[in-house]
């Protein structure tokens, strides 16, 4: 990602969507936030959700507000793809795509993003 946080994290939902898909489509590696007991998960309406980022600089800016204890961890391409989304659909988690600070992003079911990723 060539963008400074701070323009990363103003951009439109979408756009945030959509840079991620693209990150990812290339073989890009992406961040999720743990602790020692495992990975943040959110609470959205009904939803469990997994929220994600491009980079790890990003997941730990967004933890730095709420979620101190949690920091960045990177997960690769193929463990992302292959293992992480059909495992987060069987236990019914969502993904939260890149969130802003005020926690706006784009909360998608997970087999429905890996068909965005690989076309």
């Amino acid at each position: 990602m060539t963008m400074s946080n701070t323009d990363f994290f103003r951009e439109t939902s979408q756009s945030r969507y959509d840079l991620f898909v693209k990150h990812i489509s290339k073989g890009g590696v992406c961040f999720t936030l743990a602790d020692e007991e495992g990975c943040l998960n959110l609470t959205v309406g009904n939803e469990r959700v997994l929220p994600i980022w491009p980079t790890a600089e990003l997941a730990n800016e967004w933890a730095s507000t709420e979620h101190q204890e949690f920091s960045a961890l990177e997960i690769n391409n193929e463990a992302f793809v292959e293992t992480w989304l059909p495992g987060m659909q069987n236990d019914n988690i969502s993904v939260g795509v890149a969130p802003n600070m005020a926690g706006e992003g784009i909360v998608v079911q997970a087999m429905e993003l890996k068909q965005e990723i690989q076309g």
